[in-house]
């Protein structure tokens, strides 16, 4: 025979205390399944990004110090008397020139 139910404050209190427990042992057995599935994708994610971006990352660094190298023998040919169109005429990209690019230029 199931125990009678008590009613007034002290029934609701103990209907919610158990209502509480079981809901708490609910969400820490799906809280465990959704944090797997949480660590999952974020190291899917992270390898993803290892893999993808720090190649771009190296290779726009490497730009960068290409540039840096085209300047400063630009500045040594202008010093010499070369003009913006022999320069050019030698293969250097107009950034390296002091120049902006087209695709930056307004009209």
């Amino acid at each position: 025979m199931p125990a009678p139910k008590e009613g007034g404050i002290k029934g609701f209190l103990t209907r919610a205390g158990v209502s509480f427990y079981a809901g708490g042992l609910f969400m820490k057995e799906k809280g465990w399944v959704w944090a797997k599935k949480a660590g999952n994708i974020g190291f899917m994610v992270a390898t993803t990004s290892i893999v993808v971006l720090m190649p771009l990352i190296f290779e726009i660094m490497r730009e960068g110090q290409m540039i840096e190298a085209d300047k400063l023998q630009v500045k040594e040919l202008r010093q010499q008397g070369y003009s913006d169109g022999q320069l050019a005429e030698l293969g250097f990209p107009k950034v390296a020139m002091g120049m902006k690019p087209a695709v930056l230029k307004s009209s």
